[in-house]
């Protein structure tokens, strides 16, 4: 049945499954109480304040205005949107986020049937098999469903984008390619590096047998990019150096490199003169397997592509350069910047394989598919024996979380548990409980889960902080959900059963 219907059908049909599959999930995680303050309630804030003429700012992260920490001028594309649907109904915000991430993502299988096209038809593979199986397998991509089933993250929206620059770049479309490039360097400010490593890559592959084509000289494709580099080059700089730091912000994650430093140039001097301390972060069994699951469900094909592999130096000097073991563990979204190259490359790899073995692509076809379906049953969270079938179920916990809200008016000060603040950030001031500067109006909390608290003991110091001002009321209700009131509010909806 799959090879009867056209390449449009699998195309479209792919993306919209995805679309309504992950659009669904992503949206019922949310409405169950899965999300957290970091990231969805950070960019909830962020959006409202936006929405509201304030700009990017939140009160959860270290500065507070988002581009200080993360340089994504591109979300301001979204905050109409995001206006728009927060006018029309209660959270309506979270939902637009959520589903607009989803849409990108999908959209990204379309420059990549594109580029399989392209690539491997100039090769001489005219199958119809290998632009759809690549658009399977990236659907089925674990890290791709990774970085779509944890909240809302702007890196989300390079995959596409950066995807849509490679395709154009292939084309020779050099207009098109500066609009994406420029798009993809505007995601964050690592996404700057990737682009400055595209046009290594574009000077790289000047033997290519695609690349360029007839009607390109080499010289004017050499001084494209050549430019890539030298502008992004600048733009990074420009980025950490005076547009960060302007915000009262900075390189604030390279804390998480203290392995090899404490600053930029104490890292790039162990790099460079401590090879052993480089080995001992690289070479670690985690890391290891890390790469092996990256890797796998693409049959290693871009292994067999030296030159797809130069878009890869920036996300993997990311994640194997650190410590800090949810970015080498492909369970949020620390791959999206290496997804695009990845994919680039087993195109690439494919091509040079048929090219050599053409009598084998029967044998190779089979491995692609085992390779497609092991890395999903493996390693996606949307695997059998991991489906998130409690999206689909209420508990007490998230009918207590709801009454929490409900108590809560649209213009105090809150500070709640973590998965109550994406629900709750629709405000002015907003706080991860026990992290606010000063005494919120409200907060709650959740004393059977100690997220964000040392232990039991830091939790009841917390609580009895706001006993001891005298301000508060305390209000308990199923021997765990504990609400303090400044005493000046009026709280409405209160459970039957809440104790003062």
């Amino acid at each position: 049945m799959f090879r009867k219907l056209s390449d449009r059908q699998v195309l479209w049909g792919g993306i919209a499954l995805y679309t309504v599959v992950f659009g669904t999930l992503t949206a019922l995680r949310h409405y169950h109480f899965a999300t957290q303050a970091w990231d969805l309630g950070i960019f909830t804030q962020s959006f409202w304040n936006a929405s509201h003429g304030r700009g990017l700012i939140n009160t959860i992260e270290q500065v507070s205005n988002h581009l200080g920490v993360h340089f994504s001028p591109i979300l301001f594309l979204l905050v109409p949107g995001y206006a728009f649907f927060q006018a029309l109904f209660q959270e309506g915000g979270q939902y637009y986020l959520l589903i607009v991430q989803t849409l990108a993502l999908a959209l990204g299988a379309w420059p990549l049937f594109l580029l399989a096209k392209k690539i491997l038809s100039e090769r001489g593979i005219v199958s119809s098999f290998w632009p759809r199986w690549v658009v399977v397998a990236y659907l089925l991509y674990p890290p791709l469903h990774a970085l779509q089933m944890y909240d809302f993250h702007e890196v989300a929206f390079f995959v596409s984008l950066f995807l849509f620059a490679l395709y154009f770049l292939e084309k020779r479309n050099w207009l098109w390619s500066a609009v994406f490039l420029t798009l993809s360097a505007l995601v964050k400010e690592d996404a700057i590096l990737v682009v400055l490593f595209a046009g290594l890559f574009l000077l790289a592959n000047r033997t290519a047998s695609s690349l360029p084509p007839p009607s390109v000289s080499p010289h004017r494709k050499n001084i494209i990019a050549g430019s890539i580099v030298v502008l992004a080059l600048i733009y990074f700089f420009l980025v950490i150096k005076v547009f960060m730091p302007a915000e009262g912000g900075g390189l604030f994650r390279i804390d998480r490199y203290a392995n090899l430093g404490n600053t930029g140039t104490e890292i790039a001097g162990s790099i460079a003169l401590n090879p052993l301390l480089l080995i001992q972060t690289v070479a670690t069994p985690q890391k290891a397997t890390y790469v092996f699951w990256l890797l796998l469900p693409l049959l290693f094909l871009p292994l067999l592509s030296w030159r797809a592999l130069i878009l890869l130096i920036p996300g993997l000097a990311e994640n194997l350069l650190t410590n800090y073991s949810p970015q080498f563990g492909s369970e949020y979204h620390y791959d999206a910047l290496l997804i695009p190259g990845l994919f680039l490359g087993a195109i690439y790899g494919a091509g040079f394989f048929l090219s050599r073995f053409p009598n084998r692509e029967k044998q190779l076809r089979v491995l692609f598919l085992c390779a497609i379906l092991l890395g999903f049953l493996v390693r996606s969270p949307l695997r059998p024996t991991a489906f998130p079938t409690d999206y689909f179920r209420t508990t007490p916990r998230e009918e207590a979380y709801r009454n929490l809200v409900r108590l809560v008016p649209p213009e105090v000060s809150v500070s709640a548990h973590t998965n109550l603040v994406p629900h709750l950030a629709n405000r002015a001031k907003i706080y991860f409980a026990g992290f606010e500067p000063e005494l919120s109006d409200i907060a709650l909390l959740n004393t059977e889960d100690l997220f964000g608290f040392a232990s039991a003991e830091a939790m009841n110091i917390y609580i009895t902080r706001y006993e001891k001002s005298g301000q508060y009321n305390l209000y308990v209700f199923d021997d765990r959900y504990v609400v303090l009131v400044n005493k000046k509010l009026k709280v409405v909806g209160l459970p039957a059963e809440a104790k003062q």
